[in-house]
């Protein structure tokens, strides 16, 4: 017995009473048009057997309701056997679950109603079902219902040409699916290269992630990346107008990502360039490394960065990083949009104080990198500097910015005394008041992590950026 009630909606079992309801929704050309098409011409007894047919066969059919009232009708079944041909899916060791839904008083569309539903089965289908995977076959044409699902967290990964017969014509339909536990579906990932790139993907190896975006290493060749964050919008146009500026300016046996391949949509941006060959530079690498080679490793990482930061960047004025504002508007919002008890407050406070009386800042402005951890600098088989990745946040900004992670002490960077030893080399700026900016940067990490969860509806990252101010700076 199914009976699931969330605030407003409840799920229940069909019944024998719903069939009169089923009759007027599945007779209404508007419903029709997207479930099962406008030449059904079903009969109310014809309709109630085809429905008692489904649970007889294991399918479980439900009815949904609105506060109190039958709105829409659900039905959800495990894909076996031949299903997985139906579907065109490929068979694993996945419990894999179909579903098909619909809404069927037309005055309720368009309310939220059928997302918050399908989350509902979705945690059902997890928690009593064991389900891993859930699919379902959306026509093409069916954009709301598409929105639908992907706003709850179904990707496409297929696309399925004349699928399904309606109104007398094979229809196209997507393949989408949802995977549990899964922050990026590598399926939609190659869906979204092949479609929109025109590469046909032999073999990915995961890169890495961060919060909105995945890399992969493409048929042992390109590495291509894509960020779903729309609040970062044109952030890999951004990057590509960088690597072509840098490729074009810069001379020196230091590579930088070529950009082959580009796209950008409301939903997605994809970039993709053929890899740097390297290796990826690590504390335990330079840790192993003679004296002689951390020497020149150094020497090579200085020599990069006084090329970048004597650019010409009058050709990226669009790419201004103006760190002292940014800042104190992150301030500012985190203040006036979240709750802060009063310690939170005071500290947002007087850090936003600190960056508006400091003197670090503007000093000197340059085209940097702004992220050069050791994870985006690519060492060569003689130990030497041989590439440069990731320049998503680069921009023209405060030259010290590009000797944060050098001076880092943490296990993802190699010791501050590394970056003490850059600097020297660099021989521009002062390690002192390098190490002051980096604090004082240091101190802005609990306050973006609040701005990032308040603006990319991420609780968790609150959370964290206040538990931080608690912990670490009473």
């Amino acid at each position: 017995m199914i009976n699931i009630i969330d605030d407003d909606i409840r799920i229940r079992d069909l019944c024998d009473d719903d069939y009169l309801l089923m009759y007027k929704w599945l007779t209404d050309d508007r419903v029709l048009e997207f479930y099962g098409g406008r030449d059904k011409n079903y009969t109310y007894e014809s309709l109630k057997n085809h429905y008692n047919d489904k649970i007889n066969k294991g399918i479980s059919c439900v009815i949904i309701e609105y506060q109190g009232k039958p709105i829409g009708y659900g039905q959800f079944y495990k894909i076996v056997d031949e299903l997985f041909d139906e579907f065109n899916y490929e068979k694993t060791d996945n419990i894999v679950y179909g579903m098909d839904q619909f809404i069927g008083e037309v005055n309720y569309w368009n309310k939220g109603i059928g997302s918050k539903y399908i989350k509902m089965i979705l945690s059902y289908l997890k928690k009593e079902k064991g389900a891993t995977v859930v699919i379902l076959d959306p026509h093409k044409n069916n954009l709301r219902a598409i929105k639908s699902y992907e706003k709850v967290g179904f990707k496409i990964i297929k696309d399925l040409p004349e699928h399904e017969l309606s109104e007398g014509e094979k229809v196209d339909c997507y393949l989408m699916e949802y995977k549990y536990d899964l922050k990026f579906n590598s399926d939609h990932f190659k869906y979204l290269i092949e479609k929109y790139i025109d590469i046909r993907i032999n073999n990915m190896q995961l890169l890495g992630s961060g919060d909105d975006s995945v890399a992969y290493l493409i048929n042992d060749k390109y590495v291509f990346k894509i960020r779903y964050n729309v609040l970062k919008k044109s952030a890999y146009k951004k990057e590509k107008d960088i690597c072509d500026f840098l490729n074009k300016k810069v001379q020196c046996d230091i590579k930088f990502p070529n950009i082959l391949y580009f796209y950008s949509s409301d939903d997605c941006e994809i970039l993709g360039y053929e890899q740097i060959k390297g290796t990826i530079l690590t504390p335990s690498m330079y840790n192993s490394m003679t004296i002689d080679e951390q020497d020149k490793l150094k020497e090579d990482i200085s020599v990069f960065l006084k090329k970048i930061h004597s650019l010409d960047y009058s050709e990226l004025n669009d790419y201004i990083i103006d760190n002292k504002k940014r800042l104190i508007e992150m301030c500012d919002f985190v203040l006036c949009n979240i709750e802060l008890n009063s310690f939170e407050n005071k500290y947002i406070s007087n850090y936003k104080n600190k960056v508006v009386e400091s003197d670090l800042f503007n000093y000197n402005i340059c085209f940097c990198h702004n992220d050069l951890s050791c994870k985006h600098m690519m060492i060569d088989n003689n130990k030497r500097l041989c590439g440069i990745i990731d320049f998503g946040d680069s921009g023209v900004t405060d030259e010290y910015c590009d000797f944060l992670y050098l001076l880092e002490d943490s296990e993802e960077e190699i010791s501050s005394q590394f970056g003490e030893d850059i600097i020297k080399l660099y021989g521009k700026i002062d390690v002192i008041k390098t190490k002051q900016f980096q604090l004082l940067m240091e101190l802005s990490y609990p306050i973006e992590l609040i701005y990032y969860g308040y603006n990319n509806n991420i609780t968790d990252y609150i959370v964290k950026g206040r538990e931080l101010i608690n912990m670490f700076y009473k």
